[in-house]
């Protein structure tokens, strides 16, 4: 994530169509976070964006080259499990998501590697 102005944008790469670059025009992370919702789904088409970590300065990496490197980088992964999480959705509204229509899923799948 990056601001501009005091705005959240966001930089990304997925497998999944929808979650890709945010233009910075959100006051808010939880803005940012929440205009990701309707994109993130797992491959049963079940909703799971459940939260959000606050941003972390990448700079502790870059020993290791985080950037260019071809390993696995897992201790950024790790330290993103071990942060404060904010809830973006209740329990109960977590009950009533309804599962992604196939036109929605298909849509989102475009362009997507196959996993080998």
């Amino acid at each position: 994530v990056y601001r501009v102005n005091g705005c959240w944008g966001a930089i990304a790469k997925s497998n999944y169509a929808g979650l890709r670059f945010r233009e910075p025009v959100y006051r808010t992370l939880r803005e940012l976070a929440m205009s990701y919702f309707d994109c993130y789904y797992n491959l049963a088409g079940e909703r799971t964006l459940r939260s959000f970590a606050r941003p972390i300065n990448l700079t502790r990496f870059d020993k290791m080259n985080w950037m260019t490197t071809d390993e696995p980088m897992w201790c950024v992964a790790e330290l993103m499990v071990t942060l404060p999480h904010v809830s973006l959705v209740s329990d109960d509204q977590i009950g009533s998501f309804s599962k992604l229509d196939k036109r929605s899923f298909a849509a989102g799948l475009v362009g997507r590697l196959e996993q080998v």
